[in-house]
């Protein structure tokens, strides 16, 4: 190649070149930086429920509507459950004046001496939609059906049914110190105990509680016999 062939090749590489990248500068875009990215939102739990404990009696004594209930109202809050007999009107409940003894009392020798002493001096107050108020277990009357049946003591053309005692129960505390065992009902010879609202409970006899009627006296915690005949 001579030199004005030379000359003439260079010029040409200097004149495209430049016109190349003008160009490609020209059809495509300038690229823009990417915007930062946000952080995402603090997401805050929502805050758990603030459980508040039912208040008891003053003193904490027992209150069967906050102690056992539990809001349940009428409802029904039976465990072990077994239906009654067929032959069981359970949901016959009668309404009799409540029954209450004058014979010899049964001292209650577990139980403190003043007043409501059983239940650190706050007077128990029965829940009227269950069974005995409660005394013997939450049994709701809506649910008798399907409590445990222990069988029944008939009394001048009424049948008074008796339930399985809850283990927490006041009912349940008295038996125990009394030394008793809950026994199904309708035998001779049993402590038939006569609780609130005419409910009634059966115990087989021991040393300290012989066969016979009671009724119990909540604000000693003690069981009053019948009267002599």
């Amino acid at each position: 190649m001579n030199r004005f062939a030379r000359v003439a090749f260079a010029l040409s590489v200097a004149v495209v070149l430049p016109a190349a990248a003008f160009a490609q500068q020209r059809g495509a875009p300038p690229s823009r930086p990417e915007p930062p990215s946000r952080p995402a939102p603090a997401v805050r739990p929502a805050p758990a429920p603030v459980v508040r404990s039912a208040p008891s009696g003053a003193n904490g004594g027992f209150n069967f509507n906050h102690d056992l209930g539990h809001g349940t109202g009428t409802g029904t809050v039976v465990r072990r459950s077994q239906p009654p007999s067929a032959g069981n009107p359970a949901a016959r409940l009668p309404s009799q004046p409540q029954r209450r003894y004058t014979g010899p009392v049964v001292r209650n020798g577990h139980a403190p001496g003043n007043p409501w002493g059983w239940n650190h001096g706050v007077p128990w107050s029965p829940a009227p939609v269950y069974w005995g108020g409660g005394f013997w277990g939450p049994w709701a009357l809506a649910g008798l059906p399907s409590a445990v049946y222990f069988g029944a003591i008939p009394e001048a053309q009424i049948v008074y049914p008796s339930y399985q005692v809850e283990s927490d129960s006041p009912g349940a505390q008295l038996l125990q110190d009394y030394g008793l065992q809950q026994t199904s009902c309708g035998p001779p010879d049993l402590v038939v105990i006569w609780g609130p609202d005419n409910s009634v409970i059966c115990a087989l006899p021991n040393n300290n509680v012989g066969p016979g009627n009671y009724s119990v006296d909540p604000e000693t915690f003690s069981l009053v016999s019948a009267p002599p005949p």
